[in-house]
């Protein structure tokens, strides 16, 4: 199976000495930085499924789709592969002409005799146990039939990012303390503080009715790191102080930061996320869920000499600003959101914040991996800003 899933699709040089209107065949003609009516909200990219639907079975019983929490395994209709759906069991989120799921939405269930919404509460969402906690089973249900969809809260730091004044969507960031968001500097550059806010907790974009709520805040302050350079992408980084913090639970959490260049070089099974803009548009009955990519780093030297063989040419130089990970045919982050982290295991299900999307060479070629911000090149950058802020850094520290 094909996976692809995010990177900033930018007709920007990768180096310098490249010919702007070959990087535009490499990758592609950049959209519109305008808003304008054409963008799409994230609550509009799919069919909207309809509220309260009511089928019936080869009995002739008759069930509603309801939100999974909302129903009982016995009572479970024509959603046959749900046979658990109490908050701890399975939920098949296949659609389509060969599967029997009639309920539109991923978290619902058609149910014989659904409970009153009214007197079953949402539950709290547990504490967190500290930075950069997998939850790799999920939260309060596991998701089946999924391809490369992530379980719901099993990256809760990964946050959405959305033009304020329409609401459609700009890229990915990633939250490394309750009032900052880390996301690339081409993404960030885009817009003024007040045009920006980021949605924390999203994780199907058609459904309101996960478990837990998002969070949505607006940003009131954008800091490009003054070395950035639009045409090459060196130095892509940027951080978004939110208005007001986001609250911290098990589905809403900060990554960990690595140390100031920490070299990630052999790390195995780190993993990129994003929605994917590949995705985007009216298709069918399938929601837009959160994906997730797992990818091994690449060595620098050796992805710089992996893009030399591209149409990069021999004189290509990757910038130290930049690491590489993937090169596995099929596998890649290749459409989609730019400045979406990519994290690395460091043992007990916890992870490290490793790179952030930026540019790539077409899509799933063998031994071609993609490039991502080399984000241990500026944790002290980081630290700085943070202490200009008053804001503590031990959100994302791993205690000793």
């Amino acid at each position: 199976m094909r996976v692809f899933i995010i990177s900033a699709v930018l007709a920007l040089s990768a180096a310098q000495t490249i010919d702007p209107s070959v990087l535009i065949n490499i990758f592609g003609t950049p959209p519109p930085t305008e808003s304008t009516g054409t963008h799409q909200k994230l609550e509009d990219i799919t069919v909207r499924p309809t509220e309260a639907a009511t089928f019936h079975d080869k009995d002739g019983q008759s069930c509603q789709c309801v939100p999974y929490y909302l129903c009982d395994s016995n009572n479970v209709g024509v959603d046959i592969n749900n046979a658990s759906v109490t908050g701890w069991g399975q939920l098949d989120i296949r659609f389509g002409d060969d599967n029997t799921r009639e309920c539109q939405e991923s978290v619902e269930v058609c149910c014989t005799v659904p409970k009153d919404p009214a007197v079953v509460p949402k539950p709290t969402p547990k504490p967190i146990k500290g930075c950069g906690y997998r939850n790799t089973q999920g939260i309060s249900i596991t998701v089946t039939g999924a391809g490369n969809e992530a379980q719901f809260g099993e990256f809760p730091w990964v946050v959405a990012l959305l033009d304020s004044r329409n609401s459609s969507y700009a890229g990915v960031g990633v939250l490394i303390s309750p009032e900052v968001v880390m996301t690339g500097a081409h993404i960030a550059a885009k817009f003024s503080s007040g045009d920006l806010k980021i949605r924390a907790g999203e994780w199907d974009t058609q459904t309101t009715k996960e478990i837990y709520e998002f969070q949505e805040r607006d940003v009131k302050e954008i800091v490009i790191h003054e070395s950035f350079m639009p045409k090459s992408l060196k130095n892509d980084i940027a951080l978004l102080r939110l208005l007001t913090p986001v609250e911290l639970s098990e589905h809403i959490n900060v990554i960990c930061m690595p140390e100031q260049d920490e070299v990630f070089d052999s790390h195995k099974n780190c993993v990129a996320n994003g929605w994917g803009k590949n995705v985007f548009g009216r298709q069918g009955r399938y929601a837009v869920i959160l994906k997730k990519v797992e990818q091994d780093m690449v060595a620098h030297t050796r992805c710089n000499n992996l893009l030399k063989r591209t149409r990069l040419g021999t004189n290509f130089k990757l910038h130290n600003s930049f690491v590489c990970a993937g090169g596995e045919e099929g596998k890649d982050t290749c459409q989609g959101d730019g400045g979406a982290p990519l994290v690395c295991p460091t043992g007990d299900n916890r992870y490290k914040l490793t790179g952030l999307v930026a540019w790539g060479i077409g899509c799933g070629q063998k031994d071609v991996p993609a490039v991502y911000t080399n984000v241990p090149k500026y944790r002290h950058w980081v630290d700085d800003r943070m202490d200009d802020w008053g804001l503590a850094a031990n959100s994302y520290r791993i205690s000793k």
